[in-house]
């Protein structure tokens, strides 16, 4: 008798034993998701339709540099740290006013608007096609003179901005998102181009690497 009961007492804690290690092992299993590492896929691989999506794209600029060569210093600088990058002149800048009144087409007329101003002490440039009435500094100092003139010659005088080459030179830069100029190269060029500006703009056509 004893011998069965011990038998069954085994057996009990076998069955136990089994219905435990089962448990275990499904709730772990359930509270472990199931990753799996991403594939990389060559562009041959992918499906019909299915399209890669490239990773975006920053721009910048650093200016002004006060030579050509001192631009392509600094693309050198960029490109070696695998930076895109390429310089251009910067557009001219405005350098004043002057005020402009278009020569009329008939020599007659011509002659009467010359008179007229000839009679208020005017002697005008002839320029480009028009009557160039002074250069003046600012756009405030052109109205003052333009309020002074007659009214016929006032009405068709127009204030234009004179425009000089500025001299100075911009170095375009581009990288992808996460690979950043980093501030220790900004502080690189800081330091080895006074008074150069970092700032970001609108990618448009830019050279990659």
């Amino acid at each position: 008798m004893l011998r069965w009961l011990f038998l069954l007492m085994v057996l009990a804690n076998a069955l136990l034993f089994f219905w435990y290690a089962q448990k275990y092992h499904f709730d772990q299993s359930g509270s472990q998701p199931d990753f799996k590492p991403s594939v990389l896929r060559l562009p041959s691989e992918l499906r019909a339709g299915e399209q890669l999506t490239p990773r975006p794209r920053e721009c910048a600029n650093f200016a002004p540099l006060t030579s050509e060569f001192e631009a392509s210093r600094l693309v050198e600088f960029l490109q070696e740290r695998g930076f895109a990058s390429e310089y251009e002149a910067m557009p001219p800048v405005e350098d004043g006013f002057r005020l402009e009144y278009p020569l009329p087409a008939d020599a007659e007329a011509r002659i009467n608007v010359l008179d007229e101003l000839a009679r208020v002490g005017w002697v005008p440039e002839s320029r480009d096609g028009a009557l160039v009435l002074g250069s003046y500094t600012s756009e405030e100092a052109a109205d003052t003179m333009l309020a002074t003139l007659p009214a016929a010659i006032a009405e068709k005088t127009r204030r234009k901005s004179v425009l000089r080459a500025s001299g100075d030179f911009k170095v375009s830069t581009s990288y992808l998102v996460g690979y950043e100029i980093t501030s220790e190269i900004k502080q690189l060029i800081s330091d080895s181009w006074p008074g150069i500006k970092f700032e970001k703009n609108v990618c448009e056509g830019v050279a990659t690497p």
